[in-house]
């Protein structure tokens, strides 16, 4: 298919004109559910921004941790195959060295952004009476924290 944009003619593939229809009514539904959240902040006392842009984030992190939990299914699915080949010892075990790495480091990541998402629905919650986390949030990669 062929649009025009900025005055230029632009030819999409299947495949990419899929992937715009695919994805614009979840970015909309995510926009207006994200102010709607926003405006409750407001409300609450959170704030009409943090609570907006907050909730943005976790849908955000959400979605990169379904992407990762996929890489890692994909990830050891490559492991088993080439488990399967006939590739020689050594570079099996350099091979599986690597993706063994990486998933550690997907699933880090996953964890990492479970905390964050944890941290940033607290901070928006509707139940102001619950314990909330330490009221000075420190990051998770700085060294100096306790």
């Amino acid at each position: 298919m062929k649009i025009r944009k900025n005055g230029k003619v632009i030819e999409l593939t299947e495949n990419e004109l899929k992937k715009i229809v695919d994805n614009t009514p979840k970015n909309v539904e995510e926009g207006v559910i994200s102010s709607i959240k926003g405006l409750g902040g407001l409300v609450r006392g959170t704030g009409y921004s943090y609570t907006k842009y907050a909730y943005e984030m976790v849908g955000k992190l959400k979605e990169l941790n379904e992407d990762m939990e996929g890489a890692i299914r994909d990830l050891s699915r490559i492991l088993d195959r080439s488990n399967r080949s006939q590739m020689t010892n050594t570079s099996f075990d350099r091979l599986s060295t690597h993706i063994s790495d990486a998933l550690e480091a997907f699933r880090i990541s996953i964890d990492t952004n479970d905390i964050i998402i944890e941290d940033l629905e607290d901070s928006v919650s509707n139940d102001r009476n619950r314990n909330r986390p330490n009221q000075n949030v420190n990051s998770q990669f700085n060294s100096n924290n306790p």
